[in-house]
């Protein structure tokens, strides 16, 4: 049980280790937690709370890390003014703090003997569990083929660029970008995610598609895959509202 008061009794405390800015609008959080209270499995999300004099702010968010055994993991979290937890992470903690954290959470995950082939779809910061899987699958399921497909505005908000890069150098992992408003110096794919890229990436259509993002990009996925042919049980979304 918690013996902060207002938290709530399946959290526990995490200290920060380390702060990155890794974009304009992204920072990582690097966290270390009890290992015998902290498990995730490749995709989960966490509640993270901030206690206060009052209530204590709770916000969820996607690990990004693959599975660990020694209680490291790492949330990668896109500024945002209007929630109070994310807001209080970029403004005010600092390495060495605590937050309270639940293990993880969701249906949204990868584990081996789920498919040999594996569709990330992602937009934006909706890539934060699709990297959790991607890492897991480098680390641990050599075997299993996947494919990222991840759209971002401009070329500067990649997420974890240099390790995507590092990453599609392996024989089971393949990574496409493409850019939907600030192209004019990308050289790659433009536009969002759709039929016509999907189509020219020859995607297994066995595989299991995971895909995240906002409302209307998995309102949009569904509908996309779902006329391209692939069945309701190999469709996986996560939704954040």
């Amino acid at each position: 049980m918690s013996d902060v008061l207002g938290v709530p009794g399946d959290f526990f405390p995490a200290r920060i280790e380390r702060i990155e800015q890794v974009t304009p609008l992204i920072k990582v959080f690097s966290l270390a937690a009890d290992p015998e209270r902290f498990q995730a499995r490749a995709g989960q999300w966490l509640d993270l709370a901030i206690p206060g004099p009052g209530e204590p702010v709770i916000g969820g968010y996607s690990v990004v890390s693959a599975p660990s055994a020694d209680g490291r993991l790492q949330l990668a979290i896109k500024y945002a003014d209007h929630h109070a937890v994310t807001h209080h992470l970029h403004t005010v903690s600092r390495v060495g703090d605590q937050v309270w954290i639940t293990t993880g959470q969701g249906s949204f995950y990868f584990e081996p003997g789920m498919s040999r082939e594996v569709v990330l779809l992602g937009a934006g910061i909706g890539v934060t569990p699709l990297m959790s899987i991607l890492r897991f699958i480098d680390a641990e399921a050599p075997d299993v083929q996947v494919q990222l497909v991840y759209s971002v505005a401009s070329r500067h908000e990649v997420l974890f660029a240099d390790e995507l890069a590092r990453l599609a150098r392996s024989p089971n992992i393949h990574v496409t970008l493409t850019v939907t408003r600030d192209a004019e110096d990308w050289l790659g794919h433009t536009g969002r995610i759709s039929h016509h890229l999907l189509e020219s990436l020859h995607l297994p259509r066995g595989a299991l598609f995971y895909y995240c993002g906002s409302r209307e990009f998995i309102d949009d996925m569904t509908e996309l895959l779902t006329a391209w042919g692939i069945p309701e049980q190999q469709l996986k979304y996560e939704k954040w509202w």
